[in-house]
C-alpha cells in the first residue's frame, strides 16, 4: 500500500476545503461583487444623463443598477465583514486579479437585463398603460419607434 493512503486525516482534508472554500469566498467573489458595483455606478450615472434629456431608456437603466447593485452589495457582505474585522481578505493562493474579465462580464449580464427591462418596461407595461404611449411623452431623442406605434393605436 502506498504511503500516502495510510495517514489519511479526514479532518485536516475538511479543515483545508472548507478553509479554501472560505478563502473563495471572501476574497475572489468580494472582488468580483466590488467590479459589480463599479458596473452599477456607470450605470446609474448613465441613467442620470439619460434622465435629464428625459428620455425613455432612463427608467430601465435605473432598474437594473438598482437590481445590480442591491446583488453586489449582498454577494460583497461577507468579505466587507472579513475586510473589517481582520484588516485584509483571506490569502488564496495564486489568484491574479482580471479587471478587464470581471468589467466584461458584468456588462454582458447587464446588456441582457437592459434588453429584457427595456422590453418590459416600453411594450409590456406599455401595452397595461396605452396613455404613455401618447405623442406628448414621447422625447425627439427616442427613435424606438413609440409614436409609430401610438399612431396605429389611435387609428
Amino acid at each position: 500500500m502506498e504511503k500516502g493512503l495510510t495517514h489519511f486525516s479526514f479532518k485536516e482534508t475538511l479543515h483545508t476545503v472548507l478553509d479554501a472554500a472560505y478563502s473563495v469566498f471572501c476574497h475572489i467573489i468580494f472582488d468580483w461583487a466590488v467590479h459589480g458595483l463599479l458596473v452599477a455606478a456607470v450605470l446609474v450615472i448613465a441613467s442620470l444623463i439619460l434622465a435629464s434629456r428625459h428620455h425613455r431608456l432612463s427608467r430601465p437603466f435605473m432598474a437594473i443598477a438598482r437590481r445590480l447593485a442591491i446583488f453586489s452589495a449582498i454577494v460583497a457582505a461577507p468579505g466587507l465583514f472579513t475586510l473589517a474585522t481582520t484588516g485584509a481578505l483571506p490569502a488564496v493562493g495564486v489568484y491574479n486579479i482580471n479587471s478587464i474579465g470581471y468589467i466584461c462580464f458584468w456588462s454582458l449580464i447587464c446588456a441582457h437585463a437592459l434588453g429584457e427591462e427595456t422590453n418590459y418596461q416600453l411594450v409590456v407595461k406599455a401595452e397595461e398603460n396605452p396613455e404613455e404611449l401618447s405623442l406628448e411623452n414621447v422625447s425627439s431623442e427616442d427613435l424606438s419607434g413609440a409614436p409609430a406605434l401610438a399612431e396605429v393605436k389611435k387609428l
